[in-house]
């Protein structure tokens, strides 16, 4: 009896040392764990304001450069004007210049014939004269003739010098209007690589905040199943009769018999899609086969969690 006594009061102590290493282990695993998840969301508030920072000064740039483009299609569409007035006074100033030069042609000939033949084509006329006012008044009329010439070139002289000033003007507009549309091109231009290069900075932020609240979730998940282990390994503890495995010195060995499908690392998630930490080894093996634990550990549970 007294040896009964003795076995049973060593087998309680085995049962409390075993729950509490364990249950020590477990809340130092806890608290470890979420100083890791502390810093990562720290990680993770850092990054979102990044985020946030980013997305305002994207969202400016593109303002600025609809206000850009919209210039430049408005200085495209007035140097278009432009260039089609200077095309058209140059077309101008080509016929009066013509004009112009068949007038004088017109009048150095008639000139020319005044002054070599003189006062044989005025004895001309007084011949083909009915009477002497008949030849004043063709005399007149050749006179009239010449200073209406004469009035004529001056007419279409000033008439080339306004085309030619306003040409000029139109000159000088298409030029500096070219100037303009190749400045606000470049601004253009500018802005659609500043913008580029923020879109690239977002999306690798993105992708980056992505990580962390994978990496979160990750670390929630793995804080969830050691807050189920340490209430079962409670709820089992306070239970009457529980006698933990006893810890020993063992050699390390496989929860199961059977093959690694699955290393603990990161992988793509099979069913997400997505990348995330997988926090175990899976091995392949048959329904109901047993599972053993490794050295002095203890089965604490077998089955789905959640």
């Amino acid at each position: 009896m007294k040896r009964l006594a003795i076995l049973l009061t060593t087998l309680l102590l085995l049962s409390q040392f075993g729950s509490a290493q364990e249950g020590s282990r477990l809340r130092k695993d806890l608290a470890e764990n979420r100083k890791r998840i502390a810093a990562v969301k720290k990680k993770l508030e850092e990054a979102n304001r990044r985020e946030r920072e980013i997305a305002d000064k994207l969202a400016d740039t593109r303002t600025r450069m609809v206000k850009a483009e919209d210039e430049l299609a408005k200085t495209e569409k007035e140097l278009d004007v432009a260039e089609e007035k200077l095309r058209k006074l140059k077309m101008r100033v080509r016929r009066t210049s013509i004009r112009l030069l068949r007038a004088q042609t017109a009048l150095e000939a008639r000139l020319r014939e005044i002054y070599m033949e003189g006062e044989v084509s005025y004895l001309a006329v007084l011949l083909q004269s009915d009477d002497f006012t008949d030849f004043l008044n063709q005399a007149d009329y050749l006179k009239l003739i010449v200073k209406s010439d004469s009035q004529l070139i001056n007419t279409v002289k000033k008439h080339k010098g306004d085309l030619d000033v306003q040409r000029e003007s139109a000159r000088v507009a298409v030029v500096e209007l070219t100037k303009l549309r190749a400045q606000r091109q470049n601004a253009v231009d500018t802005l659609a690589k500043l913008k580029a290069a923020q879109q690239d900075l977002y999306a690798r932020l993105r992708k980056f905040q992505s990580k962390l609240e994978s990496r979160v979730d990750d670390l929630e998940e793995i804080s969830a199943q050691k807050e189920a282990q340490l209430r079962d390994l409670i709820r089992r503890a306070s239970e009457p009769g529980y006698i933990p495995i006893p810890r020993s010195a063992g050699a390390m060995i496989y929860p199961v018999n059977g093959p690694v499908t699955s290393s603990f690392g990161y992988r793509v998630h099979p069913i997400a899609g997505t990348t995330r930490l997988h926090t175990g080894m899976d091995f392949g093996v048959g329904y109901g086969v047993p599972i053993l634990a490794a050295d002095n550990g203890v089965v604490i549970h077998s089955g789905w969690y959640g």
